[in-house]
């Protein structure tokens, strides 16, 4: 194992990759900085370029646009009162009051500098982690990884945005979707419905796109206005005091812990663990009557937090293929279209590109202290962007990313038809965010099930021969359960000042 962390160390440290990371931060404060737009919009539309690199290579870019634009939300939160990603939202309250009193510089420097030791910290529990979660992976077989397919499923469906059975229709779509073509085992076709380009299965970049860029091109659409966005101006030193930065220490090292345990559950994100650590923030302050009229310690305990989710999100998604948060569910995906299939099997047959990843992330949260220092002053003309221009740039980029997949034009009217789907989703309320764990997912969970079934001679009391399985089973059950109305009924009774 030891050997696997110097080989991913130096696969991260030639020229090839550290110009990528390097450009990825970059591109993800641009992508962050834009109002209306998200890393894992951004992270989509990437995907097709990944194509042709080696996966280790891919994936470093990637998580460097991640962990980009999780620090470029700050930016339009702090200068023009709007949240570059959902995960900034809470620095709108601290941020923004702090650019209208003229320190702007000052509240980008410290949302900068949090942002910076956060991720340096899930980078490093990351890396610590992994060598435990080998060992540990090595019990998995089969029946194991049918029963995380189905763990990752449930989880994913009963924490996303809306009810339980609108996140597990979701979830349920996505399984639906990946059994399209060619079935695994005995080469059948399945839902393919006579057309030749489907019988190798939707294309999982294809439906990506679709999913998450065309509706969010089609809101920023709807919401265009002709008038012209006012940032305020960065008119003081980016660079925080020496003392201002001891003074944030504890809360930073706070709010990074808060972020890390967030990441670790799926389904939760950056902007659970933001407002988590803006709340414990203003509990620990002396004076809380500061917060929401311009404390730095508002602005660095959201940032601090929703930087550290990257790496928390991605032990689970390493360890066991379930991805803590839609960014990461992208990662994945990444994997999927270089042949290698999520699971355990990530940290044993592909350590080196595993290693490689998780020393790209600790990589690009140093690159983005410097980055960060030399474009943010640029990064604030990108905040007045029309968002019409925008919309337009990203549906032009997606029609593009989707024919270069396989030079078809049929891919880009599936991917106009998985956008207008997700678009469709969104306004009903239902998170999309679980269908593609599920389009992920499935394959796995379908080639693990007809491999126990074998191993079972076709008894399903296989699946309870294992504890292990058993015990993702129960976690699965009990995820469902305790989000249901009947379950919060039952809190109440139980707990007679908590309410059902």
């Amino acid at each position: 194992m030891e050997n696997l962390v110097l080989v991913g160390l130096t696969n991260v440290l030639t020229f090839t990759n550290i110009a990528l990371i390097l450009g990825g931060t970059l591109l993800g404060l641009f992508v962050g900085a834009m109002p209306g737009l998200s890393a894992t919009m951004a992270l989509a539309l990437l995907l097709p370029l990944t194509f042709s690199m080696d996966p280790a290579t891919g994936l470093s870019m990637l998580a460097a646009l991640y962990v980009g634009a999780s620090y470029g939300g700050s930016i339009a939160a702090i200068l023009l009162r709007t949240p570059g990603t959902p995960s900034a939202a809470a620095t709108v309250l601290d941020g923004y009051p702090l650019s209208q009193q003229g320190h702007a510089g000052k509240a980008l420097g410290i949302s900068l500098f949090a942002s910076f030791v956060g991720g340096l910290m899930s980078g490093i529990a990351l890396l610590t982690a992994a060598p435990l979660l080998g060992v540990l992976v090595l019990k998995f077989g089969p029946i194991e990884l049918f029963a995380i397919a189905v763990l990752g499923i449930t989880i994913i469906g009963s924490l996303s945005q809306g009810s339980v059975i609108s996140g597990l229709l979701s979830g349920a779509l996505g399984l639906l979707v990946s059994t399209v073509g060619m079935d695994l085992i005995t080469g059948t076709p399945r839902m393919t419905f006579g057309n030749i380009n489907l019988f190798s299965g939707i294309e999982f970049t294809v439906a990506l796109i679709g999913l998450f860029s065309i509706p969010q091109a089609l809101v920023l659409i709807e919401n265009a206005k002709g008038s012209q966005k006012t940032a305020s101006k960065i008119t003081d030193r980016l660079i925080p005091k020496l003392s201002e930065i001891r003074q944030l220490m504890p809360n930073i090292f706070r709010s990074g812990g808060i972020g890390i345990i967030t990441g670790l559950i799926p389904g939760t994100g950056g902007d659970t663990a933001s407002w988590f650590a803006y709340n414990e923030a203003k509990r620990f302050a002396k004076d809380k009557s500061r917060f929401g009229k311009g404390d730095i310690a508002g602005v660095a305990a959201p940032e601090a937090a929703n930087n550290a989710v990257v790496g928390g999100a991605l032990i689970p998604t390493i360890a066991l293929g379930i991805p803590g948060s839609s960014s990461t569910a992208i990662l994945l995906g990444a994997l999927m279209v270089q042949g290698i299939l999520p699971g355990p099997n990530l940290l044993t047959d592909y350590g080196d590109v595993t290693y490689t990843l998780i020393w790209g992330v600790i990589v690009a949260n140093i690159a983005l202290l410097g980055v960060g220092l030399m474009f943010t002053r640029l990064c604030v003309s990108v905040t007045r962007v029309p968002d019409s221009f925008v919309a337009c740039a990203i549906i032009t980029l997606c029609v593009i990313g989707s024919f270069a997949i396989n030079n078809s034009f049929f891919e880009v009217g599936l991917m106009l038809g998985f956008g207008l789907f997700g678009y469709w989703m969104n306004r009903a309320g239902v998170s999309p965010a679980p269908m593609v764990i599920g389009l992920i997912l499935g394959p796995v969970m379908e080639t693990s099930y007809q491999q126990s079934m074998l191993i079972g001679q076709g008894n399903p009391t296989i699946f309870l021969t294992s504890p292990i399985a058993v015990v993702l089973f129960a976690i699965a059950i009990f995820s469902i359960l305790q989000a249901t109305p009947f379950f919060r009924w039952v809190r109440g009774v139980l707990r007679p000042g908590t309410q059902a």
